[in-house]
């Protein structure tokens, strides 16, 4: 394992230590492993095969060592403890799958697996909830899932559903602004970003010089917003799947991921991400939402491919499609 300068990747460390290559984990001495007797992993939804490989190969060559590995210890056996939300899996395109934790019990045999469902939501109103949820409802995902509003009860606000329009968006974010209301700008896309930050610059550094804790605006890409929130989200841009890749589809299928019938496992998982990366966008507001949707970003060659919004439902109250399609519809 030794090499020359002694440094490699994440990917190359977990595969050297991995079910490939047990021969290698038997060199690690007892007190480097036993550690590893007992794993709490959190986020673990955005786990990769290589990470879950290695899980694996850790816990099996501690069963194997054996009473040694548990001296001075009351538990006398190994344990992994994973928290995490399928829902909010939103990283297969760099190699994770949510597979892992929907499939929990298949992937970690055990003699006994317990199961707790986490279903109080403290962040976002009810309308919030419900609105994410029925978008993300589409996609694969751990059975008997359904989160209910905690605390202080709120005012029922609707998902608002609008045509892009910079003018009226810049209106928006400073009556929320002078509300005193913190603001979270979300973008699907660079693109996006720089449409909206002329008409909105002169605020968003405003705010910038309030320094880092008096700060009420953020400007994040949907993803980077994951664990954030704010009292008004206002999200730029659709979540579509826009590009077939033969590439990563064989990587998928040779990783063993996606159904072993399907021949596009990775384009077929990236159409179920793009509706748990709305999900992601939209709970991250506690009060107010709204979500402005360029009709024409889609047309052309992608003008075929499922997108987020075609899950928005306008004969439910947790939705106000104010679109200029829906109003003609």
């Amino acid at each position: 394992m030794a090499q020359t300068p002694p440094i490699m990747t994440y990917n190359r460390m977990f595969a050297l230590f991995g079910e490939t290559s047990p021969e290698n984990l038997r060199q690690v001495s007892d007190p480097m492993l036993r550690p590893l007797s007992h794993l709490m992993i959190d986020e673990f939804q955005d786990v990769s095969p290589q990470i879950v490989s290695w899980i694996r190969a850790s816990l099996r060559e501690i069963r194997r060592r054996g009473p040694a590995m548990h001296v001075g210890r009351i538990a006398q056996r190994s344990s992994l403890l994973c928290v995490g939300d399928d829902w909010q899996s939103i990283y297969g395109w760099r190699g994770s799958s949510p597979k892992y934790f929907m499939e929990f019990a298949k992937e970690f045999s055990s003699p006994a697996t317990t199961k707790v469902m986490l279903s109080e939501n403290f962040r976002s109103h009810q309308h919030i909830i419900d609105a994410a949820e029925h978008i993300v409802r589409a996609a694969p995902a751990i059975a008997g899932k359904k989160a209910r509003a905690s605390g202080a009860p709120q005012e029922l606000l609707a998902v608002k559903v609008l045509d892009r329009d910079e003018d009226e968006l810049a209106e928006r974010v400073a009556e929320h602004y002078n509300d005193g209301d913190s603001i979270l700008l979300l973008y699907r896309k660079g693109s996006e970003k720089a449409r909206f930050a002329a008409r909105l610059q002169a605020l968003i550094d405003s705010d910038a010089a309030r320094g880092a804790q008096g700060r009420r605006i953020r400007t994040l890409t949907y993803h980077s917003s994951k664990g954030l929130q704010a009292d008004a989200v206002f999200l730029l841009g659709d979540c579509q799947h826009l590009t077939v890749s033969p590439y990563k589809n064989q990587v998928y299928r040779l990783a063993g991921l996606g159904d072993a019938n399907d021949l596009q496992p990775f384009d077929t998982a990236q159409k179920d991400e793009v509706l748990r990366l709305a999900y992601v966008a939209i709970t991250r507001s506690a009060r107010h939402c709204y979500w402005y949707i360029d009709e024409n970003a889609g047309a052309g060659e992608s003008a075929h491919m499922p997108k987020a919004s075609d899950r928005v439902a306008r004969d439910k109250p947790f939705f106000e499609d104010l679109r200029s399609k829906a109003r003609m519809g």
